[in-house]
């Protein structure tokens, strides 16, 4: 401990407060130095805002980073499936296609007597839906007979 004045201070040793002095010394001359390459003209760079003078023939084709495989066709579907299928969808679309040329011809002609749309729509083995409520309405329950006046 050392005195100040009238006050003791305590510092550190001598030769620590150099060491410390001189790597602080030591990074601000470095820092400077640093600051000064970055200022430097590099005369192999382009200068700023300068136009690019390549010509338009010697322009760098792009090319892709990675190349990506051709993708791969399906492979063909079995014949039997296929006329099978293929059947299947020409029964049905002509199954489709007269019902609805059914439909049209009784929507467009108002004048002939009215047919259901229904009827005609509905294959014969489809079994009609059960009504919602019975065919019979029940009567009301009666009230037993009370001594009471109101």
């Amino acid at each position: 401990m050392a005195w100040n004045e009238s006050d003791p201070v305590s510092t550190p040793p001598g030769p620590v407060v150099g060491v410390v002095a001189f790597l602080i010394a030591l990074a601000a001359v470095g820092g400077v130095g640093l600051g000064f390459k970055a200022s430097w003209r590099d005369s192999t760079r382009p200068a700023q805002g300068s136009v690019d003078t390549q010509a338009a023939g010697q322009a760098i084709i792009a090319q892709p980073i990675v190349e990506l495989p051709q993708p791969q066709a399906a492979p063909a579907p079995t014949v039997t499936a296929t006329a099978t299928n293929s059947a299947k969808e020409a029964d049905d679309s002509s199954d489709i296609a007269a019902k609805t040329a059914a439909a049209q011809a009784v929507q467009s002609k108002p004048a002939q007597a009215a047919s259901n749309i229904d009827d005609i729509l509905t294959s014969p083995s489809e079994k009609p839906q059960a009504p919602a409520k019975p065919s019979t309405d029940e009567a009301p329950p009666t009230a037993p007979k009370s001594d009471v006046p109101f």
